[in-house]
């Protein structure tokens, strides 16, 4: 086929040839707009570059600052960071009553669980600072650009504008990362939209609001919701009313605007917003609002049992460093880190203390005006001065110095006499104790009831020398004991050291002095320097009259280690030095080489009540936060002495308060017929000054002194320096604490019998017997009956026997 045949061609067209085409022109534009285009489509390039690379720096910033955070965002574990409460039996209902809370300086927290917050109180923080919570990832981006166009760009409102949502908050409260202008404020929003962000994924919103109610700060150092109602309104969380829960999230917008107590006004206002806001966004009817915002601000009454002020007491004090010690020994772990657990892990420490005895014994210690002890201010050579030292001054105004040989610099200050009180039941538990005088203005501060050991002076010789002696059956009632030293001068058995001194002699051994008569004396001296009369004297009158010849005769027959021995391990003054306290000086005299403190003093004495010894301490038991027994007591109770010679030493004690002979005669406190015993005691030049008394609820140990020993008749004369001044400041106290108990008797013992016996020869009274007394004995060691001839010595031993006499003026005693 012929393809070229298969259409017909069409004859060329006549006329003029076709033009060539062209190509299109494009239509002309003005060369300025031309730029501007194309530098404007450059800009939006670099500048999608540089925000790109902005976002991708912000996130590696972001990632990298917060890359520490560690367990700061652990929602799961920041509930064990929450105050310790101690909690005490109020005395009057038996009920459990919280009384201090131990705290670090910055924070008190109670936390509660979700389910006991109100959601009232929910809502209130809800409507009020993120009403978007529940459906927001954690950062509202709308409010947070409008807040950074405002802040950094162009002030679009006429306010800084808040755009923090409950998770930025919180983080605000748990990472302090607070920083809020310049550079570093937007820095520091970048790092917590980020944090906000992690946490909005990584918890519920149930976990995130939880965490926020127990972490917000309000007035002073009280955080968190729980804390707050306790604080305001002494309610648990859960009881709060819709004006309460409206009350309490008002205040931390502003603490101190808002602040209930300064600014009750402004709190009101503030309040009632809020709940307006609540029934605007329908949470609460009309009805609830009006009602809410009509109630008055009522706040809790301050409860007078309850240590609000930052300031710890002393028992406060001792409870702290004794619970620190046992969490030490339980978790083996350094005391640092003990005390950090204690402040921050929620306990509950369920004290022995008893607050109305407690407030009794500050208000007593305040000594307002010098009541109880007086002053004695004297000048103190120290190497630095301290902002609470008073110190003394040069006519000119400069401060009065010495210059050591070594150039050391000596400043001086005035210092006052001090004192400490401490009292125990006969359990072990201690149920007020006050470790100085005056106000007391830190926490933590020296305790010197609990913390400081002194010189026991004559305290001692009950609980070892004579306590011993009646248990051992050495000595009774009536013993006769000469009323003479133990060593005579021509003995050479103790040196009289003020001799040797100015002679120069203390360098020889006792051998050597024994070339030098007047290097010994006779020991030992009774108060006042006396040396006895020569006498006889039964042995109830030597205790009683606390003479140091009688007592010494009764250590030397039970022993000056077999003594030690028993107050160090029995009755657990482990503060006695075993090297070098074991001596009839130390053990019958007091003059130890530390001594011990009140409380363990106190605790000593309360042998006298039925023989039992009981372990001092300042709680029963330590609860964690889910009310499991963290920590038990480690008090010990054994038997130390028998019932019966408990029941003698009782007696005999009781004559330091009752007899006409006694240190502390008349002085005893009048407490609805209710008895007491007592005994005074002095260390040597007066340093240290001691009563320590029991009365059927109670036994309280009472010191007085300087800081630094100093001889107090040095600045308050031998008249004033008595212990007369200490056991007037406990029967103040007894007569307060006891004015409303019910009458209660010492426990007797059916092995004790009442005896008369011979005043003349301390045997049981024989028919011939003309002068007599009465007596308290074992029954299964009772003394022999006197059948001797009386022919003298009448009137003698009737002076030595006296009855009891009481409202007597007993200024010229203190023969301590």
């Amino acid at each position: 086929m012929n393809v070229s045949n298969s259409r017909r061609e069409e004859p060329p067209k006549r006329g003029r040839a076709p033009r060539e085409p062209k190509e299109p022109r494009e239509k002309a534009k003005h060369p300025i707009l031309r730029a501007l285009g194309r530098t404007l489509a450059t800009l939006i390039c670099l500048g999608i570059m540089v925000c790109s690379l902005a976002a991708v720096a912000a996130v590696y910033y972001a990632v990298q600052a917060t890359a520490n955070d560690g367990n700061l965002l652990d929602l799961d574990n920041i509930e064990l960071s929450q105050s310790s409460t101690v909690v005490a039996t109020d005395p009057d209902t038996g009920a459990q009553v919280e009384y201090a809370t131990l705290r670090s300086s910055n924070s008190h927290r109670v936390w509660a669980d979700l389910e006991q917050i109100p959601t009232n109180l929910q809502y209130a923080f809800i409507c009020t600072e993120d009403k978007d919570f529940y459906n927001e990832p954690g950062v509202n981006f709308k409010r947070t650009i409008g807040a950074m166009v405002n802040e950094y760009l162009l002030p679009i409102y006429s306010s800084k504008q808040g755009a923090s949502t409950l998770e930025q908050q919180l983080i605000k409260n748990l990472t302090s990362d607070k920083s809020a202008s310049g550079v570093e404020g937007a820095l520091r929003k970048l790092r917590e939209i980020y944090r906000a962000l992690c946490l909005s994924r990584a918890y519920s919103k149930e976990t995130i609001l939880e965490a926020y109610l127990n972490t917000i700060s309000f007035t002073g150092t009280i955080q968190g919701v729980q804390t707050a109602a306790n604080e305001y309104f002494n309610k648990d969380v859960s009881q709060l009313t819709l004006w309460e829960c409206a009350t309490i999230a008002s205040i931390t917008k502003n603490p101190t605007n808002y602040n209930p107590y300064t600014n009750p006004e402004n709190l009101i206002h503030r309040r009632n917003f809020i709940m307006y806001n609540m029934w605007q966004q329908g949470i609460i009817s009309e009805e609830d609002y009006r009602n809410g915002a009509a109630q008055p601000l009522v706040l809790a009454e301050e409860d007078t049992n309850k240590k609000t002020s930052s300031v710890t007491s002393y028992f406060t004090d001792a409870l702290f460093t004794e619970v620190v010690h046992d969490i030490m020994d339980k978790e083996g772990v350094d005391e640092s880190t003990a005390q950090s657990m204690l402040y921050t892990g929620g306990y509950t420490i369920e004290a022995t203390v008893n607050p109305k005895m407690q407030t009794a014994m500050e208000n007593l210690m305040l000594n307002e005006g010098d009541a109880y002890f007086p002053a004695g201010w004297h000048e103190e050579e120290v190497t630095s001065i301290s902002d609470d030292d008073v110190q003394v001054m040069n006519a000119d105004g400069t401060p009065k110095t010495r210059t050591g040989d070594d150039g050391t610099v000596y400043y001086y200050r005035n210092v006052r006499t001090q004192a400490a009180m401490v009292t125990l039941d006969y359990d072990g538990n201690v149920l007020a104790m006050v470790g100085g005088l005056g106000e007391k203005t830190k926490s933590l501060s020296l305790n010197r009831a609990y913390s400081v050991t002194r010189q026991t002076g004559s305290t001692i010789k009950p609980i070892g020398a004579y306590a011993l002696g009646v248990e051992y059956g050495l000595v009774n009632w009536s013993t006769m004991l000469n009323n003479s030293p133990l060593y005579q001068k021509q003995d050479m058995v103790i040196r009289d050291e003020d001799y040797c001194r100015k002679n120069g002699l203390m360098g020889l051994s006792d051998s050597q002095l024994k070339a030098y008569p007047n290097a010994w004396r006779s020991w030992p001296r009774n108060y006042g320097g006396n040396y006895g009369d020569g006498s006889d004297l039964p042995l109830w009158n030597g205790l009683a009259r606390s003479l140091n010849t009688i007592a010494i005769r009764v250590g030397d027959l039970v022993g000056a280690s077999n003594i030690f021995n028993f107050v160090y391990n029995t009755l657990q003054l482990t503060t006695l030095d075993p090297a070098n306290d074991v001596g009839l000086a130390q053990m019958v005299m007091g003059s130890q080489t530390h001594g011990v403190t009140p409380t363990a003093l106190a605790a000593a004495f309360q042998i006298f009540y039925d023989g039992e010894y009981t372990t001092p301490h300042l709680y029963t038991r330590v609860l964690d936060r889910d009310g499991n027994i963290y920590l038990e007591n480690n008090a010990t109770s054994y038997q130390a002495l028998t019932p019966q010679t408990a029941y003698i030493m009782n007696r005999l004690l009781k004559n330091v308060l009752y007899s006409n002979v006694g240190t502390a005669s008349g002085r005893y406190p009048n407490s609805n017929g209710m008895e007491s015993f007592g005994k005074t005691g002095t260390a040597s030049d007066e340093k240290d000054l001691w009563f320590v008394g029991g009365t059927p609820y109670y036994v309280t140990a009472v010191w007085w002194g300087y800081d630094a020993p100093y001889d107090m008749t040095n600045t308050l004369g031998k008249n004033q320096a008595k212990t007369r001044t200490c056991v007037t400041a406990w029967k103040a106290y007894m007569e307060q604490v006891q004015a409303n108990l019910p009458y209660k008797a010492f426990p007797t013992s059916d092995g004790v019998v009442e005896r008369a016996y011979c005043t003349q020869s301390g045997l049981l009274a024989g028919a011939n017997c003309p002068s007599r007394a009465t007596g308290y004995y074992r029954a299964d060691d009772l003394p022999d009956t006197c059948n001797y001839s009386h022919s003298s010595g009448v009137a003698a031993a009737q002076s030595a026997d006296t009855a009891p006499v009481v409202g007597q003026d007993t200024t010229g005693l203190d023969t301590d």
